[in-house]
């Protein structure tokens, strides 16, 4: 089998597996007497570096989540360095930018009057958007001025939030969220297509992350029925279409018709026999036992995990192992946050274990 441009990078790759956090080894961290003990504990791992640099100006859960921020940053930037030429634009689609994210949370907090160090706490550096553009956006005055900032630097972020502004001038945070969900959708959609190489795989990953954004819309609307009232005060429209990225697998005409339904359990009923019935399913579930909607969005993001995982096994020589690497460590990532927040809870260690994800 001939070499491929993946081949450097998905070796590395393959040897950062290796080193991800065991089963065992995150149930001895649930097992920490304290918070103290699980930073103690992590500073033992492959955070080491990251716990460190973090205990310089944090202590408690606070130090957790930055080392676990410093530690993700740092990885997603080392395996874009591994990669180059045409395979490096499908890495760049591949892992996670949290270009949008970050505008976002930026967007929200100065339209509530947070401070800039609230702001950048929770902020991720990764992608177009550089520590020093954030440091700027979270220092403007408000969402206008924070939009003329990444316009004047002719960033393509800025497009459609510029678009909204002269269509809907006024517009609130959440107008906003939802168009620049909408463009990255679009802009990721175009730049597979522009790709010269192979992207079924990765246009699949596209299509569920979609599907399973749109699912949890409608399972909100179900859940509620007044967001539909909400919808007609907030855009004026009564069709829960106009919500929706994509398309991805699934057509918005079906998931309209589950947004309609009275109930989550209707709205279950309606989507069966999707690729999403079983988690949907396991959701309704759990959500009948604690009317969480929670419950819908943790068994989609099992599915996520068990359907990207496997990629590394499945697609050796190609984009898979991104995907399923990219999956498994924002994952430990996840687990190791519940960890933290049941310390802080001085919940059991069998309860916290109980509370983990694996592939």
């Amino acid at each position: 089998m001939g070499s491929t441009g993946y081949d450097y990078g998905n070796a590395r790759l393959r040897a950062m597996k290796s080193r991800l956090l065991t089963r065992h080894e995150l149930a001895e961290l649930a097992e920490s007497s304290s918070m103290e003990g699980l930073i103690t504990a992590l500073a033992n791992t492959t955070y080491r570096q990251a716990v460190q640099a973090a205990l310089v100006r944090m202590s408690g859960i606070a130090c957790v989540a930055e080392a676990l921020k410093l530690d993700l940053v740092d990885t997603l930037g080392r395996i874009h360095s591994f990669y180059s030429g045409r395979e490096s634009d499908l890495v760049a689609i591949a892992l996670p930018s949290y270009d949008s994210d970050n505008l976002k949370t930026i967007l929200r907090g100065l339209s509530r009057k947070a401070t800039p160090s609230e702001i950048s706490r929770a902020l991720l550096p990764v992608g177009e958007l550089t520590d020093a553009i954030l440091a700027e956006l979270v220092h403007a005055s408000d969402t206008r001025t924070a939009i003329d900032l990444l316009a004047s630097m002719g960033l393509s972020i800025a497009h459609p939030l510029l678009i909204l502004r002269a269509e809907r001038p006024g517009a609130d945070t959440p107008e906003m969220e939802l168009a620049l969900d909408r463009w990255c959708f679009q802009e990721t959609r175009r730049r597979i297509r522009k790709s010269p190489i192979s992207t079924g795989l990765i246009s699949a990953a596209l299509d569920l992350e979609t599907d399973i954004a749109n699912l949890l819309t409608v399972m909100r609307f179900a859940h509620d029925p007044a967001e539909h009232q909400m919808l007609r005060k907030w855009l004026s429209v009564d069709d829960i279409r106009c919500l929706f990225l994509g398309p991805g697998r699934l057509s918005f005409e079906l998931l309209a018709h589950a947004g309609d339904q009275n109930t989550p359990e209707a709205a279950v009923e309606t989507l069966k026999h999707t690729p999403y019935e079983p988690p949907l399913q396991a959701g309704l579930e759990a959500y009948m036992q604690s009317g969480r909607l929670s419950d819908f969005e943790r068994q989609l993001d099992r599915f996520r995990l068990r359907w990207m995982a496997p990629l590394i096994g499945k697609d050796p020589l190609g984009i898979g192992v991104v995907l399923g690497y990219r999956a498994l460590k924002i994952n430990e990532v996840v687990n190791i946050r519940r960890i933290a927040h049941g310390l802080q809870l001085r919940l059991q260690p069998e309860a916290i274990k109980m509370d983990l994800e694996y592939a």
